[in-house]
């Protein structure tokens, strides 16, 4: 029953009556004798907010230039990665490598789909998550494949060697992309946009992948033989390891203590440089990427940036990281001086413009490139980052120990993740790389493809484990590591062709991001047989100790 009054410059121009409770801070006004009346008192109650300024805690923009570039380069890296997948696995599997690149195709097609169906920008961080997508989809057809073949060698007809192939291959594809999975949605959560568009890419892939090799190769196969009335079809004579019995136990003393002591040095090197070397991202401050036509030597610009003038002072920048970036028309320009907003990127664009106008030709070719973050955020992506990897590995520990009902298996795989992002940090120590945003895709990423390893392997162990029941705990593992040998090169090799492809063609910008994959790729294939598989047997014997 309390009346509200509605006041602009002291003058009251409405004062109804509350009759309902206010939620949400919505209210219904009724009671107005024309439409005018209405008007003006809407118009009056829009005029009331108050005025606040904004503050520009980040700012990113991509100049045409570099955006048409890094796309074309990632386009260029993509198509390379398909082709040389493709070629590997007609020449591996033979018809059978027809039909996964067949899957592969329609594959990258359900991606782009559903990508434009709901409306999403393809941004650079985007085609490293669909080439990263082509060479993890190959994965799930090796699988089946391998599978095939094991059951063909025991003697088994085409139709029943299908059969089991993609039924022994279901669960282990299930668990290795749901993991994947997993760190994805985690990197969606605590990512920002370009993060973003990585992880919602990759998510969708691994499903679409997932989808094309199990439900789409498949029904080929089965339509192939009903109707063809074919006995055999060619799956491929070439393998790269034969029945092997390498006995990897007998020497995992030696590598924990290899794998401690490249820990220990990449360690070592980080706290003798006071440190990581924190982007922008994480730490605060401005970039410029600038194109000057002719190239300005790095250190007149070092020399012009001695006095810039900001709105109350004047600062030296002369001792900011100024540097070639790719071809020596490019200049980067890494600025730590904290200001408001685009204060620093301006001033310094101002002074450059000035001083070196006759290098510059069209505005639009000149800035490829301008971030500005504020501490602030900084710290609060610092914050998210570590989260996520936290988080994601807490998850992929509950997946494991509710997948194989032993905890174990999930300590012993988070150790190995441990192992892998700890070995990556240590070389970007060592060649002192910058730590971005887009290194922390490339962990997690790196995370979800040496689990997707590392599950593969404790599946088969799970299996022989039913199947071998006599056989010693350690006899088990061994082979099961043999076993799974030829698939975990074979994945391995595509998958690192494809980022390969992606370092050598995907541009200055995706640079660092696809040398950490081709770190995490290497590093986690080791791993998953010499450290997470023999952390497994360490627990196992310690448990048998105390009983």
């Amino acid at each position: 029953g309390e009346r509200m009054a509605i006041i602009l410059d002291n003058r009251i121009y409405s004062a109804p009556t509350i009759q309902v409770k206010i939620r949400d801070g919505r209210s219904i006004i009724t009671g107005s004798s024309t439409t005018e009346e209405a008007k003006d008192l809407a118009i009056v109650l829009r005029s009331g907010s108050l005025p606040t300024n904004a503050e520009i805690i980040e700012d990113r923009t991509v100049g045409p230039s570099l955006g048409r570039d890094s796309i074309e380069q990632g386009k260029k890296a993509a198509a390379v990665g398909m082709v040389v997948v493709m070629v590997f696995m007609v020449v591996y599997y033979g018809f059978a490598g027809l039909v996964a690149n067949l899957a592969l195709i329609l594959n990258l097609v359900f991606v782009l789909a559903i990508l434009a169906g709901f409306g999403g920008t393809l941004t650079l961080p985007g085609i490293a998550g669909i080439i990263l997508t082509i060479g993890m989809a190959v994965d799930a057809n090796v699988l089946i494949f391998e599978g095939i073949r094991e059951e063909l060698r025991t003697g088994k007809t085409i139709r029943p060697a299908i059969e089991n192939g993609y039924g022994r291959a279901l669960l282990t594809i299930v668990d290795a992309n749901l993991t994947t999975v997993i760190t994805a949605i985690v990197l969606y959560q605590f990512g920002t946009g370009p993060i973003k568009g990585f992880a919602l890419t990759l998510v969708i892939g691994i499903i679409s992948s997932m989808f094309t090799a199990l439900f789409v190769t498949r029904t080929i196969f089965n339509s192939l033989i009903q109707r063809l009335q074919l006995t055999s079809i060619s799956i491929g004579r070439l393998r790269i390891f034969g029945h092997t019995l390498f006995d990897f136990l007998r020497i995992r003393k030696a590598a924990f203590v290899g794998s401690v002591l490249v820990i220990l040095v990449g360690l070592g090197s980080s706290i003798t440089k006071g440190g990581y070397n924190i982007g922008i991202d994480f730490a605060g401050g401005t970039l410029l990427e600038l194109h000057f036509t002719p190239p300005v030597p790095v250190g007149e610009i070092r020399e012009a940036l001695g006095r810039v003038d900001l709105e109350d002072r004047t600062v030296d920048l002369r001792k900011s990281e100024i540097k070639q970036f790719g071809p020596p028309t490019d200049v980067l320009i890494r600025v730590e001086e904290a200001a408001e907003g685009t204060l620093v990127g301006d001033a310094i664009k101002k002074k450059l413009r000035t001083r070196f106008a006759s290098f510059i030709g069209d505005e639009t070719e000149w800035l490829r490139r301008q971030e500005a973050v504020g501490p602030k955020i900084g710290s609060e992506l610092k914050s998210d980052a570590i989260k996520a990897i936290l988080l994601s590995m807490v998850l992929i520990i509950l997946y494991i120990w509710w997948r194989f009902k032993q905890i174990q298996f999930g300590i012993a795989a988070v150790a190995a993740l441990l192992h892998d992002v700890l070995i990556t940090l240590g070389i970007f120590s060592l060649t002192n790389k910058e730590i971005s945003l887009a290194i922390v895709a490339a962990l997690l990423t790196i995370v979800g493809y040496s689990l997707n390893d590392t599950i593969v392997v404790f599946d088969r162990i799970r299996e022989n484990l039913n199947l071998h029941r006599r056989d010693s705990y350690r006899n088990i593992i061994n082979r099961s590591i043999n076993e799974c040998l030829n698939r975990t090169a074979l994945t391995s090799s595509t998958t690192l062709l494809v980022v390969i492809a992606l370092f050598v063609s995907g541009g200055e910008v995706i640079h660092d991001f696809a040398f950490a994959l081709i770190i995490g790729i290497m590093v986690g294939t080791y791993s998953s047989s010499f450290v997470a598989s023999p952390l497994v047997v360490e627990w196992q014997a310690a448990s048998e100790r105390r009983s």
